[in-house]
C-alpha cells in the first residue's frame, strides 16, 4: 500500500515539474514579446431608402429597407497583434485581423481569415518595413490609413455617403515608413499584385504603388498623398486606363471643434461619384473597349464638435467628374457624372469601451445622358440609424 502512494506521488511530482516548466516558458515568452488580443463588435438598426432611375421603367428602382445591420460607426473585428524587442532599438511586430459580420457571425471577406491585415514588420530607428496584406495609404483602412484619418472627418465616410475614390487593402504588400523629423513622417508602399498570389508576367498583376507625406504641427495636421495602379490585362475590360489619384487634406483644432478639409484628383477611377462602373456594366452587360474610367476631383468639408460628453461628426462631399470616351461616336465622347452627399453621427461614450450613437445622411449621384437616350442616370440615398459599439 505505500509502495503504491510512494508511486502516486512520483507521478504527481512529475506532473508539478511539468506544469511548471511550461508556465515557466510561457512566461518567458510573455516577457520576451508583447502580445494583445482586441476588437470591435458593433450592431445597429438601419433604415434606408434607395431610388434609382435611368429612364426605364423597367429598370428603375425604388427600394425601402428596415434592418438589422452592422459596421455602422465601427467595423467589426478580432484581431491580435504582438512585438518583440530584440535590442539595439530593434523590434520585430505583426498584426492579425480579421473582419466579420456580427449580425450574423460570418466572415467579411469570404474565404479569407484575416482579410483586414496580416502583416509583419521591422522596427529600428530608420523606419519601418512592413510586408503582408495591409490597407494602402488612402484606403481608409489598417496601420497605414493616412489620408483619411487626416482629412475626413468619418475616416472614409459615412456608411455610403463618400463618393470620392478610395483605395483598398492589397495583398503582397511592402510598405516602409521614415522616422518622424519635426513632425514630418514619408510612407511609401508598393504591392507585387493587389489580390491573389504574384502571376509570371507583370501583365497577370494589379501592381499597386502609393506615397504619402504626413505632417503633425500640433492642432494642424495634414496629408499629401499619391496612388497608381497599374491594371492586369484582365481588369481592363470595362476600363482601359491605369488609375492614380492625388490627395490633399488635413485637420485643425481649435479647441471647441476640429476642422477636416480634403480635396483629390482622379483618374482612370473605376469608382466614384457613388457609381461603379464594373457594377454597373456587369449588371447591363456592356463593355465598352474604349472606355477609360472616371477622371474628375471631390471637396469634403467636415467637422468633430464635443457636444454633451459625445462627439458630433458631420460632413459633406461633392464630385465632379466624367467616365471617358464612353462613346466612341459623335462629337461627345464622354459622359458626366456628379455628387453631392452630406452626413451627421452623435457617439455618446456609456464607458471606455463602450458607445451608443445615432446619425444618418442624404447622398445624390447623377449620371448625364446614360445610355445615349438622352436621360440622366439618377441615384438618391437617404438613410437613418443608431447602434451600440463595443471595443475589447
Amino acid at each position: 500500500m505505500s509502495g503504491m502512494i510512494l508511486k502516486q506521488g512520483k507521478i504527481m511530482f512529475k506532473k508539478s515539474l511539468a506544469a511548471v516548466a511550461v508556465l515557466g516558458a510561457f512566461a518567458g515568452a510573455t516577457m520576451a514579446s508583447q502580445v494583445t488580443m482586441y476588437g470591435v463588435v458593433d450592431t445597429g438598426l438601419q433604415y434606408k431608402y434607395t431610388d434609382i432611375a435611368d429612364g426605364k421603367v423597367s429598370t428603375d428602382d425604388e427600394v425601402h429597407k428596415f434592418a438589422l445591420e452592422q459596421g455602422l460607426n465601427a467595423s467589426n473585428r478580432f484581431g491580435i497583434k504582438g512585438v518583440e524587442e530584440l535590442g539595439n532599438g530593434l523590434k520585430v511586430g505583426f498584426t492579425l485581423e480579421n473582419g466579420f459580420k456580427a449580425d450574423d457571425g460570418s466572415f467579411k471577406t469570404e474565404k479569407t481569415l484575416f482579410d483586414r491585415e496580416a502583416s509583419l514588420s521591422v522596427y529600428s530607428d530608420f523606419g519601418t518595413l512592413t510586408m503582408g496584406r495591409m490597407g494602402a495609404v488612402g484606403s481608409g483602412a489598417g496601420t497605414y490609413d493616412l489620408v483619411y484619418l487626416f482629412g475626413d472627418a468619418f475616416d472614409g465616410g459615412d456608411n455610403g455617403v463618400l463618393g470620392f475614390v478610395t483605395s483598398s487593402r492589397a495583398d503582397n504588400m511592402v510598405t516602409y515608413q521614415t522616422p518622424k523629423f519635426a513632425g514630418v513622417q514619408g510612407t511609401f508602399q508598393y504591392s507585387f499584385n493587389q489580390k491573389g498570389q504574384e502571376g509570371n508576367k507583370s501583365s497577370l498583376n494589379n501592381q499597386v504603388f502609393a506615397a504619402a507625406a504626413t505632417g503633425e504641427f500640433g492642432a494642424l495636421n495634414v496629408v499629401g498623398a499619391y496612388e497608381y495602379t497599374n491594371r492586369a490585362a484582365a481588369d481592363r475590360i470595362a476600363v482601359r486606363k491605369d488609375a492614380q489619384t492625388f490627395y490633399l487634406g488635413g485637420n485643425f483644432d481649435c479647441g471647441f471643434a476640429k476642422t477636416f478639409a480634403m480635396a483629390q484628383y482622379f483618374e482612370g477611377a473605376s469608382a466614384a461619384a457613388g457609381f461603379d462602373i464594373n457594377d454597373e456594366f456587369e449588371t447591363t452587360g456592356v463593355h465598352p473597349e474604349h472606355a477609360k474610367g472616371l477622371k474628375g476631383y471631390g471637396f469634403h468639408v467636415g467637422t468633430q464638435v464635443p457636444v454633451m460628453a459625445g462627439t458630433l461628426t458631420a460632413g459633406v462631399y461633392y464630385v465632379d467628374a466624367k467616365i471617358k470616351d464612353y462613346y466612341d461616336v459623335g462629337d461627345v465622347k464622354d459622359v458626366d457624372v456628379a455628387y453631392i452627399g452630406g452626413a451627421a453621427r452623435y457617439v455618446y461614450p456609456l464607458s471606455k469601451r463602450t458607445a451608443v450613437y445615432v446619425g444618418g445622411g442624404v447622398a445624390q449621384s447623377t449620371v448625364d445622358n446614360w445610355n445615349n437616350n438622352g436621360s440622366d442616370y439618377k441615384k438618391f440615398l437617404a438613410q437613418a440609424y443608431t447602434g451600440l459599439t463595443h471595443r475589447f
